[in-house]
């Protein structure tokens, strides 16, 4: 269990979010109570929504970044961090239709004035 009460950067548990339609994206952006998936196999046909929270000491805020890994852990692509509409401080979204099925790793990280964290989250793609 994290200690929150510390004066440092720490990330939250991600929660993963499935959609296989814009609409459905949106649902989920204004929906601060959506339900999160527990399993992390998808389908290359759905968009992954994840939320999570940072939290810091003071006013510091922390400067925060995604990143789409492989297997391996090589850098695939940066993914845009934006403020959460709902259910979180932070968002961001992973279409899975333009990478090929496997393994993968989503890693955040948040870096500010009291510390940084980092949390890495292990999805795989199928067909």
């Amino acid at each position: 269990m994290p200690d929150l009460t510390a004066p440092q950067v720490a990330i939250s548990t991600p929660r993963v979010f499935r959609a296989r339609t814009a609409r459905e994206v949106q649902a989920i952006a204004a929906d601060g109570n959506a339900t999160p998936v527990i399993g992390r196999e998808f389908s290359r046909a759905e968009r992954l929504v994840i939320r999570f929270d940072v939290y810091a000491a003071g006013t510091d805020m922390p400067k925060t970044t995604a990143t789409l890994l492989n297997r391996g852990g090589d850098k695939m692509a940066d993914l845009p961090v934006a403020a959460a509409a709902a259910g979180g401080t932070h968002a961001f979204e992973v279409g899975l239709n333009t990478i090929p099925a496997g393994e993968y790793l989503i890693q955040i990280d948040a870096a500010g004035a009291s510390g940084t964290a980092s949390e890495v989250l292990a999805i795989r793609v199928g067909a």
